[in-house]
């Protein structure tokens, strides 16, 4: 199966709110978490629309050690 948005340039960056929940919605879901940083989801987590289990460990591990 080809998913469409896989192909980006390696360069590039979310520049927009809406960039950065599309790109670490599909990071996160597809488990692509290489390069992520856990500032920039915390920042997001509200607007990310995740798996219900890995929404679950992103906010247990940010209750116990923040970002």
């Amino acid at each position: 199966m080809k998913i469409w948005d896989y192909h980006i340039p390696k360069d590039w960056k979310p520049a927009t709110p809406a960039e950065w929940v599309w790109y670490l919605q599909r990071a996160i879901n597809y488990g692509d978490w290489q390069g992520l940083r856990a500032r920039d989801i915390q920042r997001y987590l509200p607007d990310l629309n995740l798996d219900p289990g890995k929404r679950l460990m992103l906010e247990a591990y940010f209750e116990r050690y923040g970002a």
